[in-house]
């Protein structure tokens, strides 16, 4: 009977710990998404690709290289930039959906092995 209940022990508070941290790294990284949305904004702001002029060349069927004109670069380079703005909203929904999921999953599970372990301590 004793083995029973070392077990039962040990799975209550690995469950907890586990849970535990689950709404721990959550919360962190929601504390983390808030501080890069509004306090620091540029911290996500990557510019790995800087198009040069001649990145929006094409070969013509000649083989010349053709450029468009500049209006046209212009166009192309606020599209490119739209594109990047949606892709960070896109990713930092993503992020949120994410951990509010952790959070709706870690918090009941926790809550629960959590008052099964502090029940069983009161009546020992």
């Amino acid at each position: 009977m004793e083995t029973k209940n070392i077990i039962r022990n040990v799975y209550l508070y690995l469950v907890s710990a586990v849970t535990l941290f689950m709404i721990m790294f959550a919360v962190v990284s929601m504390v983390n998404l808030g501080l890069r949305t509004w306090i620091f904004p540029q911290a996500d702001d990557y510019n790995y690709s800087i198009k040069l002029p001649q990145d929006y060349c094409t070969p013509d069927t000649s083989g010349k290289q053709v450029c468009p004109p500049a209006e046209e670069r212009e166009k192309m380079e606020a599209r490119e930039k739209l594109m990047q703005d949606q892709q960070k909203t896109q990713s930092r929904q993503r992020d949120l959906v994410t951990n509010i999921s952790m959070l709706l999953v870690a918090i009941p599970l926790f809550t629960y092995h959590w008052m099964v372990i502090r029940k069983e301590q009161k009546h020992v």
